[in-house]
This record gives C-alpha cells, structure tokens and sequence, in this order.
C-alpha cells in the first residue's frame, strides 16, 4: 500500500466535496492531530471498557465511574471536531456552532436525562455546571494566577457588560420559582402557570441567545479592528479561519464521538438509582455535583493553563460565555425538549436552589466588578463552593422533604415518599 500524500500533495482547505484521496488515508492523521496534545486523552481507553460496563450490567458504582471516565476526554474531541468544521459550513452556521461548541457534553448528558425520564436530574447537572464554573473554577484561576501577585487585572469593560446580562438571565431564570412561591391557589394550576410561564422564558431566552451571538459577533470584529485594524475579523491572533483537516474526515471523528457520548451519558444516566442505593447518598447531590464534572473537567484544564499564562481577559470570557450558554441555550433546549417528550421540566427551582443559585451570581459578580481580583478572592469562592456541595450532601432530596414529621417511618409516610419518587 502506498504512503498517504503528504498536505502539500492535497487540498485539504476545501469546502465539502469529493476528497483528493480515500477517506482512509484522511482519518487516522485526523484522528491524531485531534487527539495530540489534549491532556485526557489517555482516557479514551475507558470508553469501550464503560459501553460494555453498562451493556453487561455491571454494578451501579462501577458503571458511573467508567462512563464519567470515559465521557472527559470526549469533550475536548467534540469541541476540536467542531471548530474544525466550522470554516467548511458556512459563515453563519460555522458562527453558530463555534460558541456552543465548549458545552457540547452537558447538552447531550440533559438531553439523555430529559429522554429518559429524569428531567430533574437534568435540571440539577446543569445548576451544578453552573455553580461549578461561577465558583469553584473562577476561583481556582484567581488562585493560580494571583497566588504570587497583589493583584490580577482583566477587562472591566467587557466582564460588566457579560456580567450583567448573566444577571439579567438568572433573575428570568427564577421568576417562575418567586410566582410559586407568593401564588395561592390549588396546587395543580401553580404547577400549570409555572409551566406556561417556563416555556415562554425558553422561548424568549433562546432568542435573546441569537441576539447575543450576533452581539458577541460586533463584539468580537469591533475590538480586531480596534487592535489590529489592517487586520482580517476572522483572523483573530493570526489563526486561518480555514480548516486544517479534511473535513469528511472530521465529521467521521466528531460522530463518532458524540455517538460514544450518548451511549456513556446513557449508562451514566441509567445508574444513578443504582448508585444513590449503594453510597446512601441522595440523588441531587449525585446530579449536582458529581456528574457535571463530566463536562467541564476539561474545559476547565484549559481555562486553569491560561490563568496560570494571565490570559484573565480569556478566562473571564470562556467562564462567562460557558455560563450564559447553559443558562439561554441548554437548560431553555430542555424545557422545550421535556415539552415535546412529555417529560416536563419547569424552571421552578425549589426555594433552596433558586437562593443558592441567584447568590452564587450576586457573589460571582461582586467579586469580578472592579475588574482586578487576588488569590484571596479565589480562596473564597473555592470554600464557597465546597460549603454549597456540603449542604446539597446533607440536605434530603426534595420529595422525601415533603413528607410530613408526623408521618416519617410510618406505612403512610413510605407510600408519600414513595409516589413523590416515583412522580419524580
């Protein structure tokens, strides 16, 4: 068999259409300039081991473990795949998909849940994504960056303008948890309102996301042409806008890592039940903070190696831009997608949630509105963090809080927790 032809033997800038050479020539250097230089791609090799795991029926806690394993490296494969193809889709595809690309994980781990019936659990990743990115990571790059420094500067101008849009998002967010709340009436037309109120904000929430992308847009030409202005927008720092990689042979990596996703978030999904029986522990601690880790494990590597370069402006904006895409693009998706499927999921938070999540931002952007922080910041955001993941680890899921003391360990208080779980 001959040698595959080397890139100055081939196009491989073109757009989508017959390849110079077989498509077998193409993947496997596709492949390994995906995988190159990602630090878990060692991981990969988890990815059959926790396909079978869940096939065969493995125990509960060998099951999520392998899956959660094997779904961190597949992140960083998808993101890759996709900015790859984004110059061969078009400008204004291409655009689309770049932005969203970073949470390509949480979006098919919700989508699972919400599919299979657990529309809270999805509700709760996604908080957790959230709580996650606002605290425990924006204070580990604070730590790391300003450990040695008094002080670490980054855009004001920018982090006020995203920070308060994030504000404005989350204060929708929870609007349908506040009419609960303050609304009398039978319970069956609160839960209704609720509903009706959730879809119109996911509706209104998503277009306020393809506003924002066209915002980010501006955004992005105004400030190279205010930097470098015989400089090309799409050339940011010099990159080529162009895909370095066939792109039929990208499209075979990037499905086959999502189809490898779906299949881990599947099993992942699927063992949760299993798990919280085996470690006694309850399943929104499970949902909220152990399984978002699967999405921004490796997002957050790279946002941490640029904290420790003091890139803090692209820290600022890759913490940031990760939270408004879950807030106005995912957990919007879900609503709908639970509307569709018949597996409704409402914004309303319990009153516990709803607190913890509209303090986190009010925390997030106190601590970033001066526009300098220090590793004490980030100290305290961590412990913030820790004090939320410990709450959420001794408080009980919400269903079993609605059994009454009278009732608790009796035959009447067993079937309420039972029909609330099972609702659930």
């Amino acid at each position: 068999m001959s040698d595959p032809p080397s890139p100055a033997e081939e196009n491989t800038n073109m757009p989508f259409g017959m390849p110079a050479a077989p498509l077998r020539w193409h993947i496997p250097r596709a492949l390994k300039t995906a995988v190159s230089g990602r630090s878990p791609n060692g991981l990969l090799v988890f990815v059959p081991i926790g396909i079978a795991a869940g096939t065969f029926g493995w125990s509960a806690k060998a099951v999520f473990a392998l899956n959660f394993l094997a779904i961190i490296p597949l992140a960083p494969l998808i993101t890759f795949s996709i900015d790859e193809l984004s110059p061969s889709l078009g400008h204004a595809f291409g655009e689309l998909m770049k932005p969203t690309s970073g949470n390509a994980v949480e979006l098919i781990v919700a989508i699972i849940a919400v599919s299979r019936g657990h529309p809270l659990l999805a509700r709760s990743s996604l908080l957790g994504s959230i709580l996650a990115y606002a605290l425990l990571i924006l204070g580990s790059s604070f730590f790391i960056a300003g450990y040695d420094k008094d002080k670490v500067p980054f855009d004001k101008t920018m982090t006020n303008t995203l920070s308060s849009l994030m504000m404005a998002v989350s204060f929708c967010l929870i609007v349908p948890t506040v009419m609960a709340v303050t609304t009398d009436g039978p319970e069956s037309q609160i839960d209704s309102d609720a509903r009706i109120l959730s879809h119109a904000i996911s509706i209104t929430l998503l277009i306020i996301f393809g506003i924002y992308l066209n915002f980010r847009a501006w955004f992005l030409e105004h400030k190279v042409q205010t930097d470098h202005p015989h400089e090309h927008p799409q050339n940011v720092g010099g990159a080529d806008s162009r895909s370095t990689l066939n792109p039929y042979a990208t499209s075979c990596i990037l499905l086959s890592a999502i189809l490898c996703a779906i299949l881990c978030a599947f099993h992942l999904v699927g063992s949760i039940d299993g798990l919280s029986q085996a470690l006694e522990v309850n399943k929104t601690f499970i949902s909220l903070v152990l399984i978002p880790p699967v999405g921004y494990s490796a997002r957050c590597v790279t946002i941490v190696g640029m904290a420790r370069r003091c890139q803090m402006d692209l820290v600022m904006r890759s913490i940031i831009h990760s939270i408004l895409q879950i807030t106005m693009l995912i957990l919007p998706l879900m609503v709908l997608l639970g509307w569709l499927l018949d597996h409704h999921l409402e914004l309303d938070f319990n009153i516990f949630e709803a607190t913890i999540f509209f303090l986190c931002l009010i925390v997030m952007t106190s601590t970033i509105q001066d526009g300098k922080a220090n590793y004490f910041d980030g100290v305290m955001l961590m412990g913030t963090y820790v004090l939320i993941a410990a709450a959420f680890y001794v408080r009980p899921d919400v269903w079993e809080s609605l059994v009454p003391p009278s009732l608790a360990g009796s035959k009447i208080g067993h079937l309420l927790a039972a029909t609330r779980d099972i609702s659930t």
